[in-house]
């Protein structure tokens, strides 16, 4: 096993390995834009933590802190056997014209890393350069956070560095302290098939990688998220990029068609699939029905999007581990009970009577 394509990401409870060589990974995403949602995902954080194949991990992307009760990451953290991951941008105050204080920014940050985070995604790439080269896009970006960090530095004129580039050597250093992973948000991950694979979304995995370099050589655990929208060819021209990287990579999707609306949970399993199959998807972001519809992802969605990531996970682990025990233990049931009813103690279906060829 190469420990540069491996890294940690702590809970109170264990260490979940992710990169080469190692079980793929699934992450289940909560989170609030207001206050009246809050008790509905807290429900939330429960039912994931209910199930028998859960996520590994629960990521917070809350937009909002609650008044008078902890955020939903301290709950996954006190709660839950899952680790915790959110993104600090989400939860700092802005000025009306979408100023941010670096300052506040690390104490959030460092904050959320000493509470027990798990996984930190940053989004330090975005600069002039690679906003140039995105201008002609039918969607120059996508990112919520990354579209945060671009406003602040838009404002400023691009005149100073990216607010997280300010501030990353603390980062780095509270992140060795803690033992926190550090996941490079994809700022200019493509919002659709057609800006995929473009000059600004390769320009920013390079800007990754060598970020993910030096943060690794500083004794930090690093992954890069990548890609978002993708057709197939373009999901396999991408993972000959993200390969070289030599870190594990949580893809953001990749959704290889923009048609489905209503079924992205779908669309992304399939898509995460082609890029394991590539080598180079270690962490699944359980992407639900909603995705595209504007709603907020529901109990059920959600956990519906789990299975849907957990049966992506269980192909690329076939592929990449030759894992075949799950199916072999499926196989063989259904050998024994002479029946393709998982569970089912006697032979035939409703389905096929007794026309079962079983």
């Amino acid at each position: 096993m190469s420990e540069n394509r491996t890294v940690h990401i702590r809970s109170p409870f264990r260490s979940f390995s992710a990169g080469d060589r190692c079980p793929t990974l699934v992450m289940a995403l909560v989170g609030a834009s207001h206050p009246r949602q809050i008790e509905e995902q807290t429900r939330k954080i429960q039912s994931l933590t209910d199930l028998i194949d859960g996520p590994e991990i629960i990521s917070d992307l809350s937009i909002i802190s609650p008044n008078n009760e902890p955020p939903l990451w301290q709950r996954v953290v006190r709660e839950t056997r899952a680790a915790a991951a959110c993104l600090p941008v989400y939860t700092v105050s802005r000025s009306r014209q979408g100023l941010l204080d670096p300052s506040e920014l690390l104490d959030v940050a460092i904050e959320q890393m000493e509470g027990g985070v798990g996984l930190l995604t940053i989004h330090p790439t975005p600069s002039r350069e690679i906003q140039e080269l995105a201008a002609g896009r039918l969607v120059p970006c996508t990112s919520r956070g990354g579209g945060l960090i671009i406003a602040d530095a838009e404002y400023r004129g691009w005149k100073e560095e990216n607010a997280y580039i300010k501030i990353l050597p603390q980062l780095i250093a509270h992140a060795k302290r803690n033992s926190t992973v550090l996941s490079l948000g994809a700022s200019y991950r493509s919002a659709n098939i057609f800006d995929s694979c473009d000059a600004a979304q390769v320009a920013e995995i390079s800007a990754q990688a060598e970020l993910a370099r030096d943060i690794r050589t500083q004794g930090v655990g690093v992954i890069i998220e990548s890609p978002g929208h993708a057709r197939p060819k373009d999901i396999k021209r991408l993972a000959v990029v993200l390969r070289a990287s030599g870190v594990p990579i949580m893809p953001l999707g990749p959704i290889p068609t923009d048609t489905a609306i209503g079924q992205d949970h779908i669309s992304s399993a399939i898509g995460a699939a082609l890029l394991g199959l590539e080598g180079c998807a270690h962490i699944l972001a359980a992407v639900t029905r909603e995705e595209h519809t504007g709603g907020i992802p529901s109990i059920e969605s959600t956990i519906e999007a789990v299975a849907a990531a957990r049966v992506a996970a269980r192909i690329i682990d076939l592929d990449q581990l030759d894992d075949d025990e799950p199916d072999q233990a499926v196989a063989n049931a259904r050998s024994n009970g002479r029946t393709c009813v998982i569970g089912k103690r006697s032979g035939g279906c409703d389905r096929c009577a007794n026309a079962c060829p079983l």
